[in-house]
């Protein structure tokens, strides 16, 4: 289980990737940008530390850093969504 929290969370180190393509103006997106990477590692370490006791509750958290993550490419890299 451990490997596939990594392999959830390696999206995260595109953070500054994602900081140098920020859509000028779009201060909501920027705000998610920046919480983006502190939410991932809280949630991988959430998922990581229930996994023994609540194995249910630590791949709701995985599916929920999967659709982040889409979410924070989708704002960052489609502008117009963020005004839509």
């Amino acid at each position: 289980m451990t490997m596939l929290i990594i392999v959830f969370l390696l999206p995260a180190f595109s953070f500054p990737v994602l900081v140098a393509n920020l859509p000028a103006g779009e201060e909501t997106v920027k705000t998610f940008v920046w919480i983006y990477p502190f939410y991932m590692l809280l949630s991988a370490w959430l998922a990581w530390s229930a996994y023994q006791t609540r194995p249910y509750v630590s791949w709701i958290l995985l599916l929920l850093m999967a659709l982040s993550s889409a979410a924070v490419w989708a704002l960052v890299m489609n502008p117009g969504l963020a005004a839509a």
